[in-house]
């Protein structure tokens, strides 16, 4: 009997059984002609065991801290276990004292290239790797930890982001698909190149005040945290949106649109100085949304 309890101890405190991810998949082969389907919903399967009973982390996460994320994947192709795909992700974050969690990291990565094999297992491996597949979850897991490690502590997703450095270099090495730097369209070595670095240090600093002073306390000082959104809002002025930045502020507001929107609509109404002006020049093709802001 002790020997039961012990081993049930063992199981719920080993941290390489924790989870850090709420996720759901969605496998969309709508565009492609296939008769059998059933490999796509297997694929949607594996990869949604995959990201919900990995520990990417090494901690242990309870059930309600676990970071909700989204993954969208558009088959575009497909033969003899060969896949071509888009990715479309967003995480979110739990906001404090509120049911309410605020969009976080959203990517549309634009050549997510695999091969699966329906059946065969996913196997997370942080030093070493033989699937595509496995490295782009695993990047964009490490990428997903290390900005909400940013929205509470300022530059705090550092070690995630270094993570996230050497799944890119394991998949170089193997030549995968989607992994050659190019500055002049979005790619994951352009991703981790600016996050990865003291470059992005501003926009670091943009997501934490964001969210720690604005987001965290609005439901008791909401003044006071519209104001933080405010100054947030500039230093993303400040990091501009030009060249490799663009990338990043894009996503931003990608992410944040809507919620920047419905906030500054509602009340309490407070002085909003050079914020819509700041976002029209930061994001301008979501010129309507900033229109309502008054």
């Amino acid at each position: 009997m002790k020997l039961i309890v012990f081993s049930l101890l063992m199981l719920f405190c080993n941290p390489l059984i924790a989870q850090d991810f709420n996720a759901k998949v969605v496998v969309d082969a709508s565009r492609i002609d296939q008769s059998n389907l059933q490999i796509f919903k297997s694929l949607e399967t594996q990869i949604s065991s995959f990201m919900n009973e990995t520990s990417f982390s090494g901690q242990s996460i309870p059930a309600t801290h676990r970071i909700p994320v989204v993954f969208y994947i558009n088959i575009t192709g497909y033969e003899n276990n060969s896949f071509e795909a888009t990715l479309q992700l967003q995480s979110e974050r739990p906001v404090y004292n509120s049911q309410y969690t605020s969009p976080l990291l959203f990517v549309k990565d634009p050549q997510f290239n695999f091969s699966f094999q329906e059946f065969a297992p996913l196997v997370f491996n942080e030093n070493s790797t033989d699937s595509n597949l496995v490295s782009v979850l695993s990047f964009y897991a490490y990428m997903a930890l290390g900005l909400d490690a940013d929205s509470f502590s300022f530059n705090g997703g550092s070690l995630y982001y270094s993570k996230a450095r050497n799944i890119m270099s394991l998949a170089q090495a193997r030549s995968f698909s989607g992994w050659v730097l190019n500055n002049r369209s979005f790619n994951r070595p352009m991703l981790i190149n600016l996050l990865g670095s003291n470059e992005s240090l501003l926009f670091k600093k943009s997501i934490y005040e964001y969210h720690i002073n604005g987001m965290d306390k609005m439901s008791e000082y909401p003044v006071e945290a519209k104001n933080q959104l405010i100054t947030a809002i500039a230093f993303l002025k400040s990091f501009g949106n030009n060249g490799t930045h663009r990338t990043l502020v894009q996503s931003f507001f990608d992410a944040k649109s809507d919620e920047i929107k419905n906030i500054f609509s509602a009340g309490p109404k407070i002085p909003l100085g050079d914020l819509t002006k700041n976002l029209q020049g930061l994001a301008p093709l979501f010129g309507n949304s900033w229109s309502q802001i008054q």
